[in-house]
C-alpha cells in the first residue's frame, strides 16, 4: 500500500509571475501545500485542460477569519461574503476570490 506525505492543491493561474511576487509559488497552510501553476504550461506542455477560477475552492481553517479576510482583500482579493457567524454560532466564515478568480473560504471554529 502506498504511503502519502504532503498534500498539495494546485491553483491554475493565468499570471503565475504575479502570484509568485505575492508568494514563492506555493503557500503552506496547516500542513497542506497550495501551489500556483501556469495554466498555459498545463495546456501547452502537458496537454491538460487548465482553466483558472470557478471550479476550485480552497478552504482555509484559521483562528482569525476577520483578520485573514482583510489581509486577503488588501492583497487584491475580491469579497464574495463578508465574515459572518454560522446560524448555530459554532463557526465564523467568509468567502472571497483571489486575484486569479479562485474561490477561497475562510473558516474559524468559535470557542
Amino acid at each position: 500500500m502506498a504511503v502519502f506525505g504532503t498534500v498539495q492543491v494546485n491553483l491554475w493561474c493565468d499570471d503565475v509571475a504575479v502570484r509568485r511576487r505575492a508568494s514563492p509559488g506555493r503557500v503552506e497552510a496547516a500542513g497542506v501545500r497550495i501551489g500556483f501553476s501556469s495554466a498555459r504550461v498545463g495546456r501547452e506542455l502537458f496537454g491538460i485542460a487548465t482553466t483558472p477560477g470557478e471550479n476550485t475552492e480552497v478552504v482555509l481553517w484559521c483562528d482569525d477569519v476577520d483578520g485573514v479576510h482583510q489581509t486577503a482583500l488588501d492583497a487584491g482579493g475580491e469579497p464574495l461574503k463578508s465574515p459572518a457567524d454560522s446560524p448555530d454560532g459554532r463557526l465564523r466564515f467568509s468567502w472571497l476570490r483571489d486575484p486569479e478568480g479562485h474561490r477561497v473560504k475562510l473558516v474559524q471554529e468559535r470557542g
